[in-house]
């Protein structure tokens, strides 16, 4: 990247990794991040002179999601990063039968605003990236990096409806990742963090896991920043760093494919996710 000011949205950026990826950004010097989230960061999270601006919104909420990119793109003209980075790992979704259930009447309606944070949120905020990046300036820098976790890749029978989330987050990158790029040069790709101690889960849900389970909130912000740079040993020479969804374990990273076809009629099918320089 040049010395130009880049300009960049982190969605949930108020805590945990958003808020870990804004700082390193900024320690960069070239930066002016916006956070959006329901809830603004720390009053001492950032020092008083650095490019950081806070703005409310809700990403499960498309107009005030668009409002805010809005406000943001007035006043640049420009986009260079977003990361749909909101999610919620607990909420009650009603899903399991109580004591009450009864054989003369439905069962509650599930809540499942759980997958209108951690699915709705992110393709809102991608339709909303590639508009945004579309209209910013030839040769600008056009990231979009999403969070999923690695519950996007392997079953997690006590959270049922967070790993269908997370799940569905990597198909999403996988598969709008060689539209983006063919068609406006952006590259999309997704971390799937283990798990981190952030404020995603009550403090002590983690003292039940054994000791070292979790995965420094450093790792994700390196992994972030390798794949907001386009860096890394593990992508073949020459090829576009996109479409990748990076698990991240304690301090290392896999760069998970997605799976085989099962002949070559699945693969006519379902089309080429490959993304081509």
């Amino acid at each position: 990247m040049s010395n130009a000011l880049f300009i960049a949205v982190v969605t949930g950026g108020a805590s945990g990794i958003g808020l870990a990826t804004a700082s390193a950004l900024l320690a960069r010097g070239n930066w002016h991040i916006y956070i959006l989230d329901r809830n603004p960061p720390p009053s001492n999270a950032f020092t008083p002179d650095a490019n950081a601006t806070y703005i409310q919104a809700d990403v499960t909420e498309f107009a005030s999601l668009a409002s805010a990119f809005q406000k943001i793109f007035d006043s640049h003209s420009r986009l260079d990063f977003v990361f749909a980075n909101a999610g919620i790992a607990l909420h009650p979704d009603s899903l399991t039968p109580t004591a009450e259930s009864s054989k003369d009447e439905y069962p509650a309606t599930p809540d499942l605003t759980l997958l209108d944070v951690n699915l709705k949120g992110v393709i809102y905020t991608s339709h909303l990236a590639r508009h945004y990046f579309h209209l910013s300036p030839a040769g600008s820098e056009r990231n979009l990096i999403i969070t999923a976790s690695m519950a996007g890749f392997y079953a997690s029978p006590s959270v049922p409806v967070y790993t269908a989330s997370k799940h569905a987050a990597v198909g999403w990158t996988r598969s709008i990742a060689p539209s983006y790029w063919k068609q406006d040069r952006i590259r999309v790709n997704a971390i799937c963090p283990s798990l981190v101690a952030t404020g995603i889960m009550p403090k002590e849900m983690y003292a039940s896991f054994p000791d070292g389970v979790l995965t420094p909130i450093e790792s994700v912000v390196k992994a972030v920043l390798l794949l907001l740079d386009g860096k890394t040993e593990q992508v073949d020479e020459g090829k576009v760093v996109a479409g990748q969804t990076v698990e991240v374990n304690g301090s290392d990273f896999y760069f998970r494919k997605q799976i085989e076809f099962c002949n070559p009629l699945a693969a006519a099918v379902m089309g080429s996710a490959e993304v081509k320089a």
